[in-house]
């Protein structure tokens, strides 16, 4: 589902405001899911990563610097908030008038260590959402758009220069497991450019020297170039990258290495589909819909009181399900409803609230029934919704046995 700029938090608000006027009952049952969220506070540093090994030192920056416009959380809510979740919270600048900040990723007496931790030391993360992602948006700088260095060609060592030209700016996201997080919650952000991932196996050795410098641009070395410039961001480490060139192209992808963590065939990936007990399932009641939940033998019921007019009044969501765009999956669930009725299962965006695999209606009856659902990613997406949506029907639905599973 989709509701413009509000989020589904949004809409729990207005839920919650027509309850009130429904003078509804105390209900018994367990609150489940709707974690705990604890305010994170949040730091962030950058710096270069040479590697180590006989080539550490053969390609080496002593000009790395990008405009740094941006701090974002994305974040699934279940309350209102004022901004559209697909483009994140702002975590800095506070002032718009404090952005863009020139970051130096090489050693520079501009841009120290203790600027950064003076503008980001302290942040706060809401205690709203469900933390997802964290987002730097950097951009090249305006009066120095390039990146110097020294190339070791032989037994000598040449200076180089890098056009950040093929660039217009660009989106680092890093997934939570891949932040720095302390044992009191505090998350640093590490931005590091990896220069081995820049430049492993190009012929840096080979490229054409100009004067006493050898220049990577439109006109000198030019495929070398091509090939710094499509490297260039993913050479960050992070997660997840949108791109954006100066040529009007812009892509997003998430890292290889992290989407291979989840391309694997069998692999079950809904955590507690067998219900041992609430954790990883979430209950969102809104637009004057109500129910209560309780788990017993592993399974879980789902009492619904107040049905509301929509069928996304009740919702019980699995977050967190990875799609992988063109792979096939099956979704396999045993349930049952007191009194016959239709609900909507669907897999879509914490964010947007698209649909991203497939929706369909289904029929549940007073008896125990298993349900089985082949499908096709359409996107890329490490944080899919499973939802079943139960609303407008006032009945006694229950789950067990939540299982997804790649089968190509």
């Amino acid at each position: 589902m989709r509701f413009g700029r509000f989020s589904i938090g949004a809409l729990c608000l207005y839920a919650f405001s027509l309850l009130a006027c429904n003078s509804s009952p105390d209900h018994a049952g367990i609150e489940i899911g709707n974690p705990e969220i604890q305010a994170h506070s949040f730091s962030a540093h950058f710096f270069v990563d040479y590697g180590s090994g006989e080539m550490a030192d053969s390609v080496q920056l002593d000009g790395l610097k990008l405009s740094l416009s941006k701090l974002s959380a994305y974040s699934s809510y279940y309350i209102y908030v004022s901004f559209d979740a697909k483009d994140g919270m702002t975590l800095w600048p506070d002032v718009a008038s404090d952005a863009p900040m020139q970051i130096a990723f090489t050693k520079d007496s501009s841009t120290t260590l203790e600027d950064w931790m003076r503008a980001f030391g302290d942040i706060s993360i809401d205690d709203e959402g469900l933390l997802k992602e964290i987002g730097a948006h950097f951009a090249p700088v305006a009066s120095a758009p390039q990146v110097t260095g020294s190339l070791k060609m032989g037994e000598e060592v040449v200076p180089f220069v890098f056009s950040l030209a093929g660039l217009d700016s660009f989106e680092l996201r890093y997934v939570t497991d891949r932040l720095d997080t302390a044992e009191n919650g505090a998350i640093a952000l590490t931005v590091r450019f990896s220069v081995p991932e820049w430049t492993r196996g190009l012929s840096m050795t080979t490229s054409a020297i100009d004067g006493d410098t050898v220049r990577f641009d439109a006109l000198h070395n030019a495929l070398l170039w091509d090939s710094l410039t499509n490297r260039f961001v993913k050479a960050f480490a992070a997660s997840h990258y949108a791109t954006y060139y100066s040529n009007g192209v812009s892509e997003e992808e998430y890292a290889e290495d992290l989407l291979l963590r989840y391309d694997v065939i069998d692999s079950n990936w809904v955590s507690n589909g067998t219900f041992e007990n609430g954790d990883d399932w979430i209950l969102v009641r809104q637009l004057g819909g109500y129910a209560d939940t309780s788990i017993a033998n592993n399974t879980i019921s789902v009492n619904v009181t107040y049905p509301g007019p929509y069928s996304y009044s009740v919702q019980l969501i699995h977050e967190d399900i990875p799609l992988l765009q063109g792979r096939k999956y099956k979704l396999v669930f045993t349930a049952y409803a007191k009194d016959s009725a239709n609900v909507t299962v669907r897999i879509g965006s914490y964010s947007t609230y698209d649909t991203e695999a497939f929706q369909k209606h289904v029929t549940m009856e007073p008896i125990w029934k298993s349900y089985e659902f082949e499908y096709t990613a359409l996107v890329d997406d490490l944080f899919a919704r499973l939802e079943f949506n139960l609303g407008k029907n006032q009945t006694l639905y229950q789950f067990k046995d939540v299982k997804i599973f790649r089968i190509d």
